[in-house]
């Protein structure tokens, strides 16, 4: 530095000036220059077959997700949190989009998407417990459920006693020990959920509770929700494409 000073002591005063100029104006240029944006992350629940606990890159959700961004050009990186705090940073921004049943909550803080197919909801029992079991049976049993999940509301109205889960894992261990009278498990995923416990599914049943939409929600707070054309080339991957891609991942993993 010390000898560049010297350097330019020894030009005319008006190379001087222009190179001072010169150097003001490169600075101004870097200032403008936008920030490098931060990378897009979707997070998904860790709850098989919609994501793989140990690899967040697989499974029915982060494989859509994945589909339809490369489709429509957008970067995003994938990892998982849990059911709560993937809503959160749904709220907050921090998880751009999230493959959701839709409520009007949700509805506050991100937007739909599309529809990209359905869960139907239930519960697991024991066989050995009980014999065939309706709805209106479970009215004072106590039944799993992980917390933050709009699958199982219909039970509010059944006077079930609703016991919150930190995953589906835990509510089928403690339906094992006899802890629970009966646990949630969707489908797709009831058949891999008992195989991945270690369970036999000849001596469990499950109930049907209710059929519900699945829908991609990306957060209001999300960068892309200012990008029309990304969001855009994101509705026209969903609404043709990617709906024969759900349904060949539903089928996969049932």
């Amino acid at each position: 530095m010390r000898l560049l000073r010297l350097a330019t002591a020894a030009l005319p005063a008006d190379w001087r000036t222009l190179l001072a100029s010169i150097a003001h104006l490169a600075m101004a240029l870097l200032l403008c220059l936008p920030a490098q944006a931060a990378p897009l992350t979707a997070y998904t629940v860790p709850v098989f077959p919609w994501t793989f606990p140990d690899q967040p890159e697989r499974g029915v959700s982060p494989e859509i997700l994945r589909f339809l961004f490369d489709r429509a050009g957008v970067t995003i990186s994938l990892s998982t949190l849990p059911y709560v705090r993937a809503i959160n940073g749904l709220k907050s921004g921090e998880n751009v989009a999230a493959v959701l049943i839709p409520d009007a909550e949700r509805d506050e803080f991100a937007s739909q998407l599309c529809q990209i197919g359905q869960i139907r909801s239930g519960v697991l029992y024991k066989r050995q417990r009980y014999k065939q079991l309706a709805p209106s049976h479970l009215s004072g049993m106590v039944v799993g459920v992980p917390r933050g999940t709009r699958a199982l509301d219909k039970l509010k109205s059944l006077d079930a006693n609703l016991y919150p889960l930190e995953s589906v894992e835990q509510g089928l261990r403690m339906l094992m020990a006899d802890r629970l009278d009966a646990t949630f498990v969707s489908r797709p995923g009831s058949i891999s959920a008992l195989e991945q416990a270690g369970l036999k599914s000849r001596d469990y049943h499950w109930l049907e509770i209710d059929v519900q939409p699945v829908v991609i929600y990306i957060s209001h707070k999300s960068p892309l929700m200012q990008d029309q054309a990304a969001m855009a080339r994101l509705k026209a991957a969903c609404e043709g494409p990617g709906q024969a891609r759900m349904a060949a991942l539903l089928k996969r993993y049932q």
